[in-house]
């Protein structure tokens, strides 16, 4: 169905664009935290963390498996998956506990409601590229006057977004640039071939782009720096490595994500490969 299309759709280029923002939500709330993290905060971690593991992961993972029939797997010894899961949900409450100090700057809460703003600010910033360029891979399936046009559109939305939140020129071009060459590789991926693969050759294709484009501009600021050219920058250090982060999510996004591309062709033999 066309609606359900649609929907899947969405929540898959939404999913997308979520994992490109997080890796800078945890990393700036990793330093937030860290910088009061006590043993009290410790000790409310692990008991958080026993109670997922021992009662709301198992109840869950049971509750998944009913009217579904899964292939038997080897048991997990009690001492073996209480290790496991403890150790993921403690993991989990500390990225939560994170997230939240960086979005309320401290337990006091102080400003919550401006660092608030600032972090769903943020999160739009880092998500809005992602899911535009996600959108447009998708309509490269259809018809050309249909996928050239949704194209620019992610383009033209691209560099409004930095226009609107105030980045500057060079801050606007580093990030449009790799997104076109980004933009194209999973077009001609997304034309080429819709299977259940196809998005996880977008995710290399986008990995190798991103790779490229950091090592490059990266080499040729230190160029500059060698040089002592103070007039002309590409990157700060700081923008670099958040840029990097940014890419690394955007990846991950795109090989986590719930696939909705059929595993087998569609039927009418090779009616499921869409080329140019």
């Amino acid at each position: 169905m066309p609606a359900k299309r649609v929907a899947n759709g969405f929540f898959f280029a939404l999913w997308v664009a979520v994992c490109a923002a997080a890796p800078e939500f945890l990393w700036q709330g990793l330093f937030s935290l860290f910088g009061h993290f006590s043993l009290t905060d410790a000790a409310a971690a692990l008991l958080i963390g026993a109670i997922l593991a021992f009662f709301v992961e198992p109840l869950l993972e049971r509750l998944r498996a009913l009217g579904t029939h899964h292939a038997e797997r080897e048991p997990k010894t009690p001492a073996y998956a209480a290790c496991e899961a403890l150790s993921f949900a403690v993991v989990a409450v500390c990225v939560h506990e994170a997230i939240t100090v960086y979005v309320a700057a401290s337990h006091g809460n102080a400003q919550a409601g401006q660092n608030l703003a600032k972090a769903v600010s943020q999160a739009l910033q880092w998500a809005a590229i992602p899911f535009l360029i996600t959108i447009a891979w998708m309509a490269a399936r259809g018809p050309k006057w249909l996928a050239w046009t949704v194209a620019v559109l992610a383009i033209i939305a691209g560099y409004l977004i930095g226009t609107m939140f105030a980045w500057e020129l060079r801050a606007v071009l580093t990030s449009v640039i790799p997104a076109v060459f980004i933009l194209i590789a999973g077009c001609v991926i997304v034309r080429e071939q819709w299977d259940a693969s196809t998005f996880r050759r977008c995710a290399r294709a986008t990995a190798i782009i991103a790779l490229t484009w950091i090592v490059l501009t990266g080499a040729l600021q230190g160029l500059l720096s060698l040089a002592h050219v103070a007039s002309f920058r590409i990157y700060e250090t700081s923008e670099l490595w958040s840029d990097l982060r940014f890419y690394v999510g955007w990846v991950i996004g795109l090989f986590v994500a719930p696939a909705f591309v059929p595993e087998t062709p569609l039927a009418g033999g090779h009616a499921w490969r869409m080329r140019r």
